[in-house]
């Protein structure tokens, strides 16, 4: 028996959502807190994943049909990431899988050969390459890595309760999309700038832009006191969970060395908030614990 742990982060939501050109498309942002698996190949013994985990399951039994691992796999989870909340919980699960199946069969999956898996399977979120890239997040049609996020911390904002991605993902706002295709060119613009240039201002002027845009079609009632809290903390702006529950201060990433503080100001700003917490934003892609 060979084994392998294999971590993917969580996100923050996204720095953009909206229309390119036409495709709905994201550029999520990546936090770190994480989903960890751990894979254990065990040759004939069939594919084991934990009932909760269907859509790992059915990821991985696309690609072990298609030949592309070894069968007999076990699979467990050891760190889970909350679901319906906007942390990326399902593509976390199914790429930690996917990269873990092939290592453990002596190969290594692209960023975009993960990404089409699990695009099998659902709607995904654009943490598969070693930064931030766009996607496009329902066919694949579009897949542009856009380079690594300039340092930043971020603070998680869970206004609480679920949503269902799914149910969010079949609602038919081309309309609405249509009207809104201005500001997405703005932001991924802006936020194409920031990238390059590595400026956190830019990066924050673009989520906040897109998080704007977002209200009409999933209203965001934190957000205008989100958006108070950043500036009085200094930060660049705000970015949202599209589909999710999540807020995201943008905020210094020398705002890590005084947590406490931070999340004092928050609270005071938020009372009703159901959870705060702060993260650095990091690139997507595999980690490897020991």
């Amino acid at each position: 028996m060979r084994a392998v742990s294999v971590a993917f982060p969580g996100t923050c939501g996204e720095f953009f959502q909206g229309l390119v050109d036409g495709v709905r498309c994201l550029v999520s942002c990546p936090i770190d807190r994480f989903s960890r698996l751990e894979l254990i190949s065990v040759p004939g013994a069939g594919l084991y994943v934990p009932v909760p985990m269907s859509k790992t399951r059915r990821a991985l039994e696309t690609s072990l049909s298609g030949g592309s691992f070894a069968t007999g796999l076990a699979v467990s989870r050891v760190e889970s990431l909350p679901e319906g909340k906007g942390y990326a919980s399902s593509t976390a699960d199914i790429l930690a899988a996917l990269h873990g199946a092939a290592r453990l069969s002596g190969t290594e999956l692209s960023p975009e050969e993960a990404t089409k898996a699990a695009l099998a399977v659902e709607p995904t979120d654009s943490i598969a390459w070693p930064g931030l890239a766009l996607l496009d997040h329902r066919e694949g049609r579009v897949m542009e890595f856009l380079g690594p996020p300039p340092p930043m911390a971020v603070l998680v904002v869970d206004e609480g309760g679920e949503v269902d991605t799914e149910e969010f993902n079949r609602r038919d706002a081309d309309t609405l999309l249509a009207a809104l295709a201005g500001l997405h060119r703005e932001s991924l613009s802006l936020l194409r700038e920031g990238l390059e240039r590595g400026k956190p201002e830019a990066v924050g002027e673009a989520a906040s832009l897109s998080a704007a845009a977002c209200c009409a079609i999933h209203p965001r009632p934190l957000l205008e006191r989100c958006r108070s809290l950043s500036l009085s903390l200094g930060g660049y702006g705000v970015c949202t969970a599209h589909s999710g529950t999540l807020y995201g201060v943008l905020l210094p990433a020398s705002s890590m060395l005084d947590a406490h503080s931070v999340l004092e100001a928050a609270w005071e700003a938020l009372p009703e908030a159901v959870e705060l917490s702060l993260h650095s934003v990091v690139p997507g892609g595999p980690r490897y614990p020991e």
